[in-house]
């Protein structure tokens, strides 16, 4: 197996291609759009820190099935089909099949890394693992498009759950215009849209809080569509703080020298292993 440069070793992607090889049923393409910065500082924009790696992953993703494909585009050399397609961040990666679609931004690493697998499963399928009953409800919800978009980040579970249960939706009906945002990378965007707290659902505009089940989730769908406003209740509304890729990563090198500090102070009291692991905490974008 030839494997292109990219953020995956060799055992990671014999690992990802078993994965692939009995999932896709039909060829998927990504989309990927990236921007060259040009050095100087801007205070307005993020710098696109992870194009570079998420082209390299799509490219070493191709690489391990012969349904994926990859192409790219620039900002810069293809603005007017980027603003057709009104795609503003890079890098946004467009994951297609079936007459599906799904927009992702940023690098989906650490959690979010094996829900891109399955996001490529569910779009070469066409069908999520739904109830009849559910798949009765989605598809039926509207005749009008709706746009949901996802603030998620990689070191948060229920990030992760978020961009599967959304993924699942989105593939179920062609209405669904989903788009999930990894927000981490993006510290002075999540600073203009005043992001505190992850996971965030945004249904037509609505903004909300936290994790959903299937259930919920399918009967907030149809308040909005019908504009009622009032939130489903939950049980209990999960979430995390938000933080961006550096507070995550200083984070995580903080849990690791304490975890180190422990084991260490234990050791010299005693002869046997603690069984901690040193290397518990976050898991960052990047790992």
């Amino acid at each position: 197996m030839l494997l292109p440069p990219g953020p995956l070793d060799r055992d990671e992607a014999i690992q990802v291609a078993d994965y692939l090889l009995p999932k896709l049923s039909r060829s998927v393409s990504f989309d990927v759009w990236t921007r060259k910065e040009s050095g100087l500082l801007r205070t307005d924009r993020d710098t696109c820190s992870h194009c570079d790696d998420v082209l390299e992953l799509a490219r070493q993703l191709a690489s391990l099935h012969s349904g994926i494909s990859v192409t790219s585009y620039d900002f810069e050399k293809h603005s007017s089909r980027a603003e057709e397609s009104n795609i503003t961040l890079a890098p946004t990666t467009i994951v297609r099949g079936n007459q599906r679609s799904i927009r992702l931004v940023g690098l989906f690493s650490g959690l979010l890394f094996p829900v891109l697998l399955d996001i490529i499963w569910l779009v070469s399928q066409g069908r999520a693992p739904f109830t009849d009953e559910q798949r009765t409800i989605l598809t039926d919800l509207t005749k009008d498009e709706i746009e949901i978009e996802a603030i998620i980040t990689p070191y948060d579970p229920y990030s992760a759950h978020m961009a599967r249960l959304l993924s699942a939706f989105a593939v179920e009906t062609p209405l669904i215009k989903l788009q999930l945002t990894e927000m981490a990378e993006l510290p002075i965007l999540a600073g203009q849209r005043a992001i505190d707290q992850v996971p965030i659902t945004i249904i037509n505009g609505k903004r909300f809080v936290g994790a959903w089940d299937e259930e919920p989730l399918l009967e907030q769908l149809q308040r909005v569509i019908i504009g009622n406003d009032e939130p489903v209740i939950r049980e209990q509304v999960l979430s995390t703080p938000f933080l961006t890729e550096d507070q995550a990563i200083q984070q995580a090198r903080e849990e690791l020298e304490r975890q180190q500090g422990i084991v260490g102070n234990v050791h010299s009291h005693s002869d046997h292993p603690t069984g901690n692991d040193p290397a518990g905490g976050l898991i960052v974008p990047g790992s």
